[in-house]
């Protein structure tokens, strides 16, 4: 393991909480997003089982009766972090045993998912730059689908074996359909009155490690070629993790992404931000860190 990943990691342990969690802040409540991502970042890490086993048990504890999995436990219709803790249950068991224990966890959120999805906008396309009937799901449940939290979902089904399953494919065609003209993906639209928007490098990111796997086409080599030239200019870490954990997902990766990885953790050492740092040990893994097909239980 790298030294800026050794150090990376150390950090991330000494500000686990208590309870298992971990917090976007130190200090804050446990929040399943830093949890989950945590988690998997110190999957197979040497002496990491206990943090990683404390982690799944915590958010075995604030899964909701519905199956899903709220961004902080006690805030109803915030389930979007639901496909994430699915994936913290599917892949991170060390030993047959460990992946047993919550595998009822993994298929009563896979199960939410297949549930739940975004609100249909069925408003004229006509200057609003995606076609609203397609259902992927939402960051609160209620609203409109977004492509973050459809990404996720995606992810999670693919995890699950489920790729094929109509819900997941429902999700694929929504992510293409919100690609940027130019791109690249924003949060959820592309074009607004008749005017092109600008995409994100993390959103992009999280959208082609979804994607990966399915087969090559235009929007997706658009989106690889964003990515890429992104890359050298993006310093965020947040950005960063993400744009370089979807190049790899493609198999696209360039030889500087460990430096600037290295150079983003070492910016960040002045503060404690989990979840960021959980997602750059995830980037710097090798060859598709959040590649987990079939590695979980399978209802299609």
């Amino acid at each position: 393991m790298s030294p800026w990943r050794e150090r990376l990691l150390a950090r991330l342990i000494g500000v686990q909480r208590d309870d298992g969690s971990w917090a976007y802040r130190p200090g804050r409540r446990g929040a399943a997003e830093p949890t989950a991502l945590a988690a998997l970042a110190c999957r197979g890490a040497a002496g990491m089982q206990s943090a990683c086993a404390a982690a799944l048990g915590w958010l075995r504890s604030v899964q909701q009766s519905d199956g899903a999995v709220p961004a902080v436990a006690g805030i109803a219709n915030t389930g979007w972090t639901t496909p994430l803790a699915a994936v913290a249950w599917m892949a991170c068991g060390e030993t047959q045993r460990v992946r047993d224990r919550y595998d009822e966890n993994a298929r009563r959120a896979i199960a939410w998912l297949l549930r739940s999805g975004g609100e249909r906008v069925t408003q004229p396309r006509a200057g609003f730059g995606h076609d609203g009937e397609l259902v992927g799901w939402a960051w609160i449940s209620g609203t409109h689908s977004w492509v973050e939290p459809t990404a996720q979902a995606v992810l999670a089904l693919r995890a699950a074996g489920m790729a094929g399953h109509a819900r997941a494919r429902e999700g694929v065609r929504l992510l293409l359909d919100r690609a940027m003209p130019q791109g690249g993906w924003n949060y959820g639209n592309n074009v607004v009155f008749g005017k092109a928007l600008r995409p994100f490098p993390a959103t992009t990111g999280v959208a082609l490690t979804a994607l990966a796997g399915e087969p090559p086409e235009p929007r997706i080599a658009a989106a690889l070629k964003f990515g890429a030239d992104s890359l050298e200019r993006t310093r965020a870490p947040l950005s960063l993790a993400w744009t370089a954990i979807g190049l790899r997902a493609w198999d696209t990766a360039r030889p500087s992404i460990e430096a600037k990885l290295a150079d983003a953790a070492g910016a960040i050492e002045g503060d404690v931000l989990p979840h960021a740092e959980a997602l750059l040990l995830l980037a710097g893994q090798d060859a598709r860190p959040l590649d987990f097909t079939h590695g979980g239980p399978s209802d299609e």
